[in-house]
C-alpha cells in the first residue's frame, strides 16, 4: 500500500525529507498488525499514512519534541520525547521497524540514539533513517555575480537555520560503519537532490523560510531577504536542492 498525502501544515525540513520517506516506505513491507516507532512524528503526515498500513490490529508509537499537533488513536499512541534527555519507547525487541528524521537541530549523542533503535528493532525489521546532507548549494545560473555571491551566502545560512548543524547530518557521517558493527545483515545509503527553478515550488519554500528565520540568520539585513525573495521568483534562477540522505537497514533473522 502506498502512503497518501493528507492536509497537513509541516515545518520546512518535514517539506523536504517527508517526500523521500514516503518514497522508501514503499521500499519496505509494512503490514497489518505491526508495530512501528517513529521518531521526529510531527506534524503528522507520515504518522497517518503508517496507520494506514498497520491498520487497526497494528500500533504506531509517534514521538517528537513537540506534540502539538499529533493526535492519539486507537492505532497511534503520542508520546513526547527530547532525545537528549529522554530515552525512546520501548524496549528490546519492540518493534517491527522504525522510521526517524529529528527536525529540532543537532542530537547531542546521535550513536546513542540510534544504537537505542537498533536495539528496541525485532529480527528482520527495518530501520528507516533520513537526514540533509552537509553539501555545499550548488548554483548553476543566477542574473547577475552579486546574485550568485548572495544566493550562495543564504542557502548557508538556511541550512544552519533549519538544522542548527554545522557540516554534519543528524544521524552521524559515518553510518555505514554503525550499522555493520550492530549486526545490520542489509543496508543502503542513497541521497536525491533535485534542480530548482525561480518561482518554483522549491525556490518559493526558501523564500519562505529565509522570511520567517531572518532572526536566526547572521549578517543577513532586509534588504538582503528582499532581494533573495525576488530571486527566488526569477526563472532566471536555477540551482541545486539541499541533498536529502535516506539509510534504510534491516536486523538479522
Amino acid at each position: 500500500m502506498t502512503i497518501t498525502s493528507l492536509p497537513t501544515n509541516p515545518g520546512p525540513l518535514h517539506l523536504l525529507l517527508d517526500p523521500v520517506i514516503r518514497t522508501d516506505l514503499d521500499r519496505i513491507d509494512i503490514r497489518s498488525h505491526q508495530s512501528v516507532l517513529e521518531i521526529g512524528a510531527s506534524p503528522g503526515e507520515i504518522t497517518a499514512g503508517l496507520a494506514q498500513l498497520v491498520g487497526c490490529f497494528g500500533s504506531i508509537t509517534a514521538v517528537d519534541h513537540d506534540t502539538s499537533r499529533l493526535t492519539s488513536t486507537s492505532v497511534i499512541d503520542v508520546q513526547q520525547r527530547d532525545l537528549d534527555r529522554d530515552l525512546l519507547p520501548g524496549t528490546t525487541d519492540s518493534y517491527d521497524h522504525i522510521v526517524a528524521r529529528w527536525p529540532h537541530g543537532p542530537l547531542r549523542d546521535p550513536v546513542d540514539v540510534l544504537e537505542q533503535m537498533i536495539a528496541r528493532l525485532r529480527p528482520d525489521g527495518w530501520l528507516l533513517l533520513a537526514d540533509i546532507t552537509a553539501t555545499p548549494p550548488r548554483i548553476y545560473r543566477t542574473p547577475a555575480d552579486e546574485d550568485t555571491s548572495l544566493i550562495d551566502r543564504m542557502l548557508h545560512q538556511i541550512h544552519r537555520a533549519l538544522t542548527g548543524h554545522h557540516g554534519t547530518p543528524t544521524w552521524t557521517s559515518d553510518i555505514e560503519t554503525l550499522l555493520v558493527d550492530h549486526g545490520m545483515v542489509q543496508h543502503c545509503v542513497h541521497t536525491t537532490t533535485e534542480t530548482w527553478t525561480g518561482n518554483g515550488p522549491g525556490c518559493r519554500l526558501l523564500a519562505d523560510i529565509a522570511a520567517h528565520r531572518q532572526p536566526t540568520l547572521t549578517g543577513v539585513t532586509s534588504a538582503d531577504i528582499d532581494r533573495f525573495t525576488a530571486l527566488m521568483t526569477d526563472p532566471r534562477v536555477v540551482l541545486a536542492s539541499y541533498e536529502r540522505r535516506v539509510i534504510h537497514a534491516r536486523t538479522g533473522i
